[in-house]
């Protein structure tokens, strides 16, 4: 059953997959429903995926649930994500190219640890919570 299958690629085991496909949206947590909902988009198949501030409200716990869920859907299911974020550290996380926009044009384009080098001062104390 590909429900089955799109679960268990954004990190449920198959026995916990099963269980989720009876319950209601107010039976899972928080973390639960975001990989649902990724779910639901990746069972359409698409060609790419755009996420806008995907851990912006999110707790510690839920942000690393859905950073694994994300990594393990690009993995397993080959999928393309385009992530607009302003946490920097979920974008090393996930990230294998990033883009540093200001004003909105792009200054620059690589590897996420090399776009981290140009960020201000104040911008590294506003995105990255360790440094």
């Amino acid at each position: 059953m590909k429900a089955m299958y799109v679960l268990k690629a954004v990190g449920f085991d198959e026995n916990y997959a099963e269980s989720i496909l009876k319950k209601d949206p107010d039976e899972l947590s928080g973390g639960e429903r975001h990989r649902v909902a990724l779910a639901q988009v990746l069972i359409k198949e698409p060609n790419i995926i755009i996420l806008d501030e995907p851990t912006g409200t999110m707790d510690p716990m839920t942000r690393i649930q859905v950073t694994d869920s994300i990594i393990k859907a690009r993995e397993e299911l080959n999928q393309s994500f385009l992530i607009i974020s302003h946490d920097m550290e979920f974008v090393l996380d996930v990230c294998d190219r990033a883009c540093l926009m200001r004003g909105g044009r792009i200054l620059k384009i690589g590897e996420p640890e090399s776009i981290i080098e140009e960020l201000t001062p104040k911008e590294k104390e506003k995105m990255l919570s360790e440094e």
